[in-house]
């Protein structure tokens, strides 16, 4: 049996950079030596609207930097989310729920020690995340170049840098698909007055999935 479910998988083909690209903080996980998990930044690069390589770095003393090199991975990203309430549908008869979106990426993970690489991947991390914040302050985006001299290279021992070769993506938006039209709009005007960014964000998704 497929999962998720067909309707549970994203018509939207922006859909996946969307997510990456707007919550790129993810998790990793490994499972050579036991079980592993780390929060971490991940960059997405995409090519076609898909994504082909990740690229990140973990700590040098975290366990999971010595099962990276070859090593299969599962990174994890987790999108808009909200919990739904009974009282919000038309019909109240069934349980609360939670609607979330996300993209699970699965690949194999080499080391990747080149100061240069580094280099571009905090100066790539940088162009992506900082200009969502441009509402704290009027501040030029951050790059290797404003880092004193030998910043970087005291650095590199301290990390393990890495990329991931994309082996599978599975997206999945869990938006009261097998709900009625008149629950979702309820649940639609519902969420769209929450102050959560998320329920609002979910909402959105909601009345979009509903307009294709």
């Amino acid at each position: 049996m497929a999962y998720p479910p067909l309707p549970y998988r994203p018509k939207d083909e922006r859909f996946i950079a969307s997510i990456v690209r707007e919550h790129p903080f993810a998790t990793l996980f490994t499972a050579g030596g036991g079980l592993h998990a780390t929060r971490l930044p991940v960059l997405v690069d995409m090519e076609e609207g898909q994504p082909l390589r990740l690229r990140a770095h973990v700590n040098a003393r975290n366990p999971q930097a010595g099962l990276l090199d070859g090593g299969d991975v599962l990174v994890s990203f987790t999108g808009p989310h909200t919990y739904v309430s009974p009282h919000w549908r038309a019909d109240k008869g069934r349980g609360g729920t939670w609607n979330f979106t996300g993209v699970n990426i699965r690949g194999t993970a080499r080391l990747r020690p080149e100061p240069d690489f580094f280099r571009a991947l905090v100066n790539d991390l940088s162009a992506l995340v900082e200009p969502q914040y441009a509402e704290i302050g009027d501040y030029p985006v951050w790059t290797d170049a404003m880092a004193p001299d030998g910043y970087i290279e005291r650095l590199l021992p301290q990390l393990t840098a890495f990329e991931v070769d994309v082996t599978a993506v599975e997206p999945v938006a869990m938006l009261h698909q097998d709900y009625s039209a008149e629950d979702r709009r309820s649940v639609v005007d519902h969420l769209s007055r929450s102050s959560r960014e998320g329920a609002r964000a979910i909402a959105e998704m909601i009345r979009t999935d509903d307009e294709q």
